[in-house]
Formats: C-alpha cells, sequence, structure tokens
C-alpha cells in the first residue's frame, strides 16, 4: 500500500506546512528538554545536591524508552494526534514541576513526565507516512531529523548564557513556552485521527508491561554499571529483570490473539537488523560526537584546553549545522535510491570520517575539519535510520516497529557512554586513540549488519 492511498485526503501545500511546523516544534520540544542542561550542570548539583543531574539526566531518558515501546503501539488503537497532544501536555506539566519545584524528588517526577515526550518523533514519521506523498515525505523526514541536530548544535549556547545569568530554572522557563506553544500548535494543525484508520481490538496491556519492563532493565543496567560496579546487586537484578521480562514477552506475544508485536515480524530481516544497527550506530557515532570528542577538546593536558563554548562552537556546532543543511536533501535522496542503500553509505562515511579522526584526534585543525565532513555523514546516517522504523514496519501494525527502534537509540547510547566512559576517563593520548578506534570496530559491525537489513518496499510504497 502506497503512502497516497493510507491518506484520507490529500493535503494542500499550506496545510502540510502548518503540519509539519507543528510536528517540528513537537519533536523541538522533547530535544531542548534533553540538551539544554548540559552547561547547567554545576548550577544544579549546587542547588539540588551533589549529582543531581546524574538522576535527572537517567530518569528522563528511561521515561521516553519506556514511552516509545508503549505508547506509539497505543496511537494505532486511540489515534496519532490524541497521543502527541497527551504526551505534550504530559511534558507541560512536568516542565512546570521543574520550574516550581525547591526539591531533588518533585523535580524527578517532572523529568519522568517530560521523558514520555521522546515519543514525538516515532509520532511525527508515523503521521508524515500516513499524509504525505512519497517526495513529501522524504524531504520531511530530513526537516525532522535537522531538528535533532539544529538544536543540539545551537542551544547549548544559549542554555549557557541563561544559565550563567538566570541560573537553571530559567531553561525550564523557556522549555515550558515552546512546550505550551507546541500544544496549541499541533491542536490546531495536525489533523484529526480518522476512525477508519484506527487498529481494531485492544491494546496488548501484558505485552506492553512486558517489554517496558525489558527495556528499562537493560537501560538500568547499562546506565548504572560503571559506577554500581557490574557485580552489585542493583545492576544484577536490573538485567536479571530483563531477560525474564523478554522471555515471558516472547511467551505471552505467541499466544496473544492481538499482541503488541507479533515475534514473527521481529525476528525477520525486516526488524532485528535495523534495531541492532540503531544498537551500533548510537553506540558509535554519536558517542564520538557528544562525549569523546568535546572530552578531547576540553582536555587541559592532551587536549586542547577549550573552554565549554568553544568546544560547542568548533566540534559541536559546525557538525550539526552541516547536518540541518544536509538531512533534508539526502531523506529526498532516499526516496529516490532508498532508504537502505542512503543508510549503508552513511555508515560507510561515518566509518571512514572516524578512523581519519582517530589518527588526527589531537590534530585541532584537522580536528575541526573532519568533524564538519563527520556532521555530514551523521545527516546521511541519522536520516534513513530514523524513518526505517516506519517505513519498515508491517503494514497492519504500523507502530509496532517503530517504538521498539526508538527505544533502541536510547539503549545504544547508553552502551556507548559505558564502554567510552571506561576509556575516555584515562584521559591519555593512547586512551582517546583506543576510544576512537572503536568506535570505528562498533561502526564496521553495523555496516556489516545493515547488509543483512531486508528492505520492506513493497508494503511501504517507497523506494527503500
Amino acid at each position: 500500500m502506497t503512502i497516497e492511498s493510507t491518506r484520507t485526503g490529500a493535503l494542500t501545500r499550506g496545510q502540510t506546512v502548518f503540519m509539519v511546523a507543528a510536528l517540528v516544534l513537537s519533536v523541538a520540544s522533547f530535544m531542548l528538554n534533553a540538551t539544554m542542561l548540559s552547561p547547567a550542570i554545576r548550577d544544579i548539583n549546587t542547588h539540588l545536591g551533589h549529582n543531581a543531574f546524574g538522576p535527572m539526566s537517567s530518569y528522563f531518558y528511561l521515561a521516553g524508552a519506556i514511552g516509545n515501546v508503549v505508547l506509539i503501539r497505543w496511537s494505532d488503537y486511540i489515534g496519532r494526534k490524541r497521543v502527541l497532544i497527551g504526551v505534550l501536555l504530559l511534558l507541560s506539566v512536568g516542565t512546570l514541576l521543574c520550574v516550581v519545584a525547591t526539591s531533588l524528588p518533585v523535580i524527578l517526577t517532572g523529568r519522568l513526565m517530560q521523558g514520555a515526550s521522546n515519543v514525538t518523533f516515532g509520532l511525527s514519521y508515523l503521521i508524515m507516512r500516513e499524509r504525505l506523498t512519497a517526495a513529501v515525505f522524504g524531504v520531511c523526514c530530513g526537516v525532522i531529523s535537522a531538528v535533532n541536530a539544529g538544536v543540539a548544535g545551537t542551544d547549548a549556547l544559549l542554555a549557557g548564557y541563561l544559565v550563567d545569568h538566570f541560573g537553571y530554572r530559567s531553561i525550564f522557563v523557556l522549555t515550558l513556552l515552546v512546550g505550551v506553544f507546541a500544544v496549541a500548535l499541533g491542536w490546531k494543525a495536525l489533523p484529526a485521527d480518522n476512525s477508519e484508520r484506527l487498529a481494531s481490538g485492544r491494546m496488548d496491556w501484558a505485552g506492553a508491561a512486558l517489554i517496558a519492563v525489558t527495556v528499562a532493565g537493560i537501560n538500568l543496567f547499562l546506565g548504572n554499571g560503571g559506577h554500581l560496579g557490574w557485580s552489585s546487586p542493583f545492576v544484577l537484578g536490573c538485567i536479571v529483570a530483563a531477560t525474564v521480562a523478554f522471555v515471558a514477552f516472547v511467551l505471552v506475544e505467541r499466544r496473544s490473539a492481538e499482541p503488541l508485536v507479533h515475534i514473527d515480524d521481529l525476528r525477520s530481516r525486516y526488524a532485528w537488523p535495523l534495531i541492532a544497527v540503531t544498537i551500533l550506530s548510537f553506540a558509535s557515532f554519536m558517542v564520538v560526537l557528544s562525549f569523546i570528542m568535546p572530552s578531547i577538546a576540553e582536555n587541559r593536558t592532551v587536549g586542547f584546553n577549550a573552554s565549554g563554548v568553544t568546544t560547542a562552537l568548533l566540534f559541536i556546532t559546525p557538525a550539526a549545522l552541516v547536518q540541518l543543511i544536509v538531512a533534508p536533501l539526502i531523506g529526498r535522496l532516499a526516496v529516490r535510491i532508498g532508504f537502505v542503500t542512503v543508510l549503508r553509505a552513511g555508515i560507510v562515511a561515518a566509518v571512514s570520517l572516524v578512523a581519519l579522526l582517530a589518527v588526527f584526534a589531537l590534530d585541532r585543525n584537522m580536528a575541526v575539519l573532519l568533524m564538519i565532513g563527520f556532521g555530514a555523514a551523521m545527516g546521511v546516517t541519522l536520516t534513513p535510520l530514523a524513518a526505517l522504523g516506519v517505513i519498515q514496519a508491517p503494514e497492519d501494525e504500523p507502530g509496532s516497529l517503530p517504538g521498539i527502534c526508538n527505544a533502541a537509540f536510547g539503549i545504544g547510547g547508553s552502551l556507548g557512554f559505558t564502554w567510552a566512559g571506561t576509556i575516555v576517563g584515562e584521559g591519555t593520548k593512547a586512551s582517546y586513540h583506543t576510544a576512537l578506534w572503536v568506535a570505528v570496530v562498533i561502526g564496521v559491525a553495523a555496516f556489516a549488519t545493515s547488509l543483512i537489513l531486508k528492505p520492506r518496499t513493497a508494503e511501504s510504497g517507497l523506494s527503500n
């Protein structure tokens, strides 16, 4: 079934622009809450207690991982717009708590509520797939992907200014305004849910609970093993709970008449390689961009001794802005030659550039230039990677795969920071080179896995 045949009625150009603007703002609402707190770590820890920033981040991403595997699938039954507006309202209430709260437990509650808005990515791709033609869908996929890069590349500078002059709460005031505006625009601009498109039957809440425990257990295991110890009772309990829950999930889904996801679909070449590529890509490339290279830049002995602002200006913002330009063009290209083809090309480019960084990591001028190229390679990689969760999903269960793939982003990120933290923490020339070569190896594994991925061309109606 093609995209054109899934639409209830063609949107005018004005309606399309209005709808995509609402989706962009909804995604930005999440991203701002995800990235703008980085310059506020010291201020947060000063006012809320030592290491308060850690749980504020982990609770936020944990809620996002659980929300992805549950809420996106639920939107098959109750409608995309209802779920999207609902999570934006939840985000706004959570942000308000973070503004007025004076204790860490209340702020953690707010961060949990904010984190559920991670599902805005998957819901945005689903809405666009159902409402737009193939060509427009490709471009808009790039736009949504570019928001991730563009916001993450420039908001750190604004956040630094706000923290220095008004404290960390000012960041939440700004994100609250964005969230409220996103609710209003989404309510007005998003097409109403069509009852004919909703799935019949009932949501598989037993399966949803089990997969949520699985994802939460894996994230907590990876996120806490490094500092609590991999043999600590809590860490071991997390991975045991995740394993037991996953086994139970498989058994429940095989016996369910209306499963959350068909296990045969999940184990097919349409699905599991995509999940694996997502985890491996984030465990490799994203950790280079957001952790390894900034660590080199700020290292005072063997690195470049750069300030936070200089690090952002030289090593983060340029790469993000290049990605902002490249991503929409790549989305259009992917429709023509195939999303999987573009994904493989992007991975090859990213691996090549990380290998060059491994050689020239401590040469400041070369590192700056290579990071600009790496930003372009990330645009080529992330644009199809983000869209494929929707494109590769079964036609009769469009919300089943995107949620799991989005959760894989978080798992990959946790895995990346876990392995890289141990190596980069040594702060030596050898450790930085080693970390980058490990990223190369993981990237090669991602490319090898992408070769197994089988495009679901016929069902998606797109070149794949």
